[in-house]
């Protein structure tokens, strides 16, 4: 394939997942917006919640990651039988593991807000928001291993339409329930449990109907084999979303600390930098597919034209999106969240926040090329080792210097050490 070719097959690949991830953060930003437009404790309080919500949902995130390189392996071999058995197992897994998420939270969300230091009134404030929104967690869970199915089956824009179904529900019922009917927290909550239940049916539905087109195969089903492929991959996945998504909350946990206005400003900052590398998630995660599958054919990866394309890509994106975002980052986060933040006064948020963008598109592409790879181990090494020095480098700082700047200072030196990590490994 030609490097016109290549490129057009990454942008097919691409763009469905792109304008999913574009979307998705929508939500979050609205939520956050109705949040702020009723107080800043409400603001608080979900900034609180969601952080612990991705703690406990983030964890689970091989079933994504895990997911879709090995359903593309077997599209390409025509193992029909063992990826029927492999996605229905996985479908099961995902509402269990759901299910047990909530009854977690349900009876320990109490510690786990304690944890920030809240006032009296965020804590019962953030109860009711995590508690309400941990009730999607299963659909949340099937609709993550469900769209990963279909990314790996070539149908990425499944993906799009799915986060169109929840943006766009999420949107109206966190305005009707949170603003309109006056339910505050609760109601901004409900609408994302109720947004991820609607989206699960509708991708089910799709998944079930692409699946019956596929014909039974010849080859025997080692059901035990699967189920171990499915847990070797998912607990080498789960030690290193464990490890991520701490790091994530200790961040926050940290801003919490300084005043429930860092908090406030951290929760808004992020739902930007979650908007903002969203080009990149979207090559990394197209990439699993497009990787797993050029070394299915017998291809060396590294030095490849496929490799090239995507440095390439890459690299313009990151420029962009690190002059972007210092420039406009003041503008966003009062447009967002209805309020004036004086830490973004002098210059030095702003250059971490678009420092982190810049490193973290090579840490976040070399995220999906080593799933594409199967280096599933040096892929949780690479975030393991990252996330460990980046929260040794807050906790060596944050005593002395008490501002929000030291913690975005531990992302950046963690994303550049996750950069440089993950590109070593996929060249061996």
């Amino acid at each position: 394939m030609n490097n016109k070719g290549i490129n057009k097959d990454i942008w097919i690949n691409s763009y469905p997942i792109l304008l999913w991830l574009l979307t998705e953060p929508l939500a979050g930003l609205v939520d956050s917006r109705i949040a702020g437009i009723i107080g800043i404790d409400t603001l608080s309080s979900v900034g609180i919640g969601t952080t612990i919500y991705f703690v406990f949902t983030w964890v689970f995130v091989f079933l994504a990651y895990g997911t879709t390189p090995l359903v593309a392996k077997f599209k390409i071999n025509n193992e029909v039988n063992n990826l029927k058995y492999f996605i229905f197992f996985g479908r099961k897994i995902s509402i269990l593991l759901g299910f047990l998420a909530f009854v977690f939270i349900f009876y320990f969300n109490d510690f786990f807000i304690s944890l920030f230091k809240p006032t009296e009134d965020i804590s019962e404030l953030s109860s009711t928001y995590l508690v309400v929104r941990a009730i999607g967690i299963p659909f949340y869970l099937l609709n993550m291993h469900s769209t990963a199915v279909l990314r790996g089956l070539r149908y990425p824009n499944i993906t799009f339409q799915s986060s169109i179904i929840v943006t766009l529900t999420n949107i109206v019922l966190s305005y009707f329930l949170g603003i309109v009917i006056g339910l505050g927290v609760l109601g901004i909550g409900l609408a994302s449990s109720i947004s991820f239940f609607i989206a699960s049916m509708y991708v089910i539905n799709i998944q079930q109907k692409k699946m019956n087109e596929f014909s039974s195969s010849k080859e025997s089903i080692n059901e035990k084999d699967l189920r171990k492929k499915f847990f070797s991959v998912g607990g080498t996945i789960i030690l290193r979303s464990a490890f991520l998504t701490g790091f994530m909350a200790l961040l926050s946990n940290q801003a919490s600390r300084l005043s429930m206005n860092d908090i406030a400003l951290h929760h808004v900052l992020n739902q930007i930098w979650t908007f903002g590398y969203n080009f990149i998630d979207a090559l990394a995660i197209a990439s699993q597919t497009l990787v797993s599958e050029h070394i299915s054919k017998g291809k060396k990866y590294f030095n490849s034209d496929l490799y090239k394309a995507l440095l390439k890509i890459t690299t313009v994106f990151s420029l962009i999106i690190t002059v972007t975002s210092y420039l406009s980052i003041q503008f966003l986060t009062e447009l967002i969240s209805n309020q004036v933040f004086i830490q973004l006064q002098d210059n030095y948020l702003a250059i971490l926040f678009s420092l982190t963008l810049f490193f973290g598109s090579y840490a976040f592409l070399w995220d999906g090329v080593l799933l594409g790879l199967y280096k599933n181990k040096e892929f949780a090494y690479t975030t393991i080792v990252s996330s460990i020095i980046g929260a040794s480098v807050l906790f060596l700082l944050i005593g002395n210097y008490r501002n929000i700047n030291i913690i975005w200072f531990s992302l950046v030196v963690s994303l550049i050490f996750r950069a440089l990590i993950g590109g070593y490994f996929q060249r061996k």
